[in-house]
């Protein structure tokens, strides 16, 4: 048989030199080549134009509510309300953390989260607050805050009542990115606890004080708005999903290649002063394992 055209990719013979040609030192410069050449477009096309590539395209205020609620009725706890003086706070807490240009619970200008209740005019006895950046799913922002101790605690504190979500996209520390703002709270009128705790990731209550009706506060966009915007909202490629299929592309290729030479070899008892096939397959399928078990996202 010819080893010639698409073959003598994946198998040994006269007309590539008794290796396959995707072994080749070449060709396998190549393909590094191209896998940074795509790294590289991928990044710079993230900056210019920031509304091709994101992290944010299945993300949704609602889904990450109906999320967090499937967690707490799973352990028995009663579903939080969408409480919209909460949604406000929340992406306040987004456009301040774009503005300062930080990444952290706390202000640089020593904004705490509660300031932002204290904003938007929502009384609080019990107050938390999750955020997460870089996820590209729902699904993902909520099982990385469920396997973590401080944030799982906040999901699942029966003592919240009520929830506000922002999904916001911009530029922090120069890199296109999504935050996601999750904020917990119940209100004074619910007479709920009077001891306080100033720690971040805990429950935070207020000193006993007056009851006071909250002031009313109304957003720039309404409600009707903002779901007609979620629903407008173009679907955008996610770089890192894109990577990892290119990463994983290659090297299956690889690894057919190297398959298909090795059998060759076998059958045909030619002599290798090479490398052992085996050993390079069982690298490559390590190497795969870890690409696929990649994933994008932070959470604090």
């Amino acid at each position: 048989m010819k080893n010639k055209g698409l073959f003598s990719l994946f198998l040994p013979g006269r007309h590539n030199y008794y290796r396959a040609r995707l072994l080749h030192l070449p060709v396998l410069a190549m393909m590094v080549f191209v896998f940074l050449l795509f790294h590289t477009s991928f990044s710079l096309l993230a900056l210019s134009h920031p509304a091709v590539l994101g992290y944010s395209s299945e993300i949704t205020p609602a889904k990450i509510i109906e999320l967090t609620n499937k967690e707490r009725e799973k352990n028995g706890l009663s579903l939080l309300k969408n409480n919209s003086l909460l949604n406000e706070a929340a992406r306040r807490k987004a456009a301040d953390m774009f503005a300062f240009d930080y990444w952290a619970h706390e202000s640089p200008t020593g904004r705490k989260p509660w300031d932002f209740f204290k904003e938007v005019h929502y009384d609080y006895v019990y107050a938390g607050e999750n955020l997460a950046r870089d996820f590209y799913r729902s699904e993902a922002v909520v099982a990385a805050w469920m396997a973590s101790p401080t944030h799982r605690e906040n999901i699942l504190n029966g003592k919240y009542q009520e929830i506000g979500v922002a999904v916001v996209d911009g530029v922090l520390n120069g890199v296109e990115t999504t935050l996601v703002v999750q904020l917990f709270g119940t209100p004074v009128g619910a007479k709920m606890g009077t001891q306080s705790k100033d720690e971040l990731g805990e429950i935070v209550s207020e000193k006993e004080q007056e009851v006071k009706a909250p002031a009313v506060f109304k957003s720039s966009l309404s409600e009707s708005d903002k779901m007609k915007g979620e629903k407008n909202k173009k679907p955008r490629l996610n770089p890192l999903s894109l990577l990892k299929t290119l990463a994983i592309f290659i090297l299956g290729m690889l690894m057919g290649a190297l398959i298909g030479d090795g059998l060759v070899v076998r059958k045909k008892r030619w002599a290798r002063l090479s490398g052992d096939n085996f050993a390079h397959i069982s690298f490559l399928l390590f190497v795969m394992t870890v690409v696929w078990l990649v994933k994008s996202g932070t959470i604090i």
